[in-house]
């Protein structure tokens, strides 16, 4: 095992940076980008529910100001709609037009792949670790107690 911890986040930011670069690819043959991709397969999962531009910002993790500049360039290309909220006029509503349904099933079809493939190479053991690690780094448990040593 190695000593030095500083390789794993540099192992996740290049599989991070691998993984964003073939879903661009891929969502670049269909003139959007990866992130506008995984927008619209997070809206289509749920076409019968309210989805608010804090959903997204939650979803995604990104502050307001980016999915606001996102999702008017959406709006934009016609690929979504934002509409004032009906219980809260500070809201904005985001639903998916029809000029993007065949991506939804397009970005499904794509996502299974990427699934399909892991799941070929890997254990479900091994994946289950997989998933507990990355989960351990988004609640960012590694950098939770960083300087504390030094602050006793």
């Amino acid at each position: 095992m190695p000593k030095d911890l500083s390789k794993y986040g540099r192992l996740v930011k290049h599989a991070n940076n691998t993984l964003r670069r073939h879903i661009d690819t891929f969502a670049a043959g269909y003139g959007l980008t990866g992130v506008q991709l995984s927008i619209i397969d997070f809206l289509g999962k749920y076409p019968q529910q309210m989805c608010l531009q804090r959903d997204i910002e939650t979803e995604f993790a990104i502050r307001r100001s980016s999915a606001t500049t996102l999702l008017q360039r959406m709006e934009k290309k016609g690929l979504i709609l934002r509409l004032v909220a009906k219980d809260d006029a500070r809201q904005k509503e985001i639903q998916l037009t029809k000029k993007v349904q065949p991506f939804v099933q397009l970005n499904r079809d794509y996502m299974k792949a990427q699934r399909d493939s892991l799941e070929t190479n890997f254990s479900q053991e091994e994946l289950l670790t997989f998933t507990k690690v990355l989960q351990f780094l988004i609640i960012d448990e590694v950098g939770k107690n960083y300087g504390k040593e030094r602050e006793r």
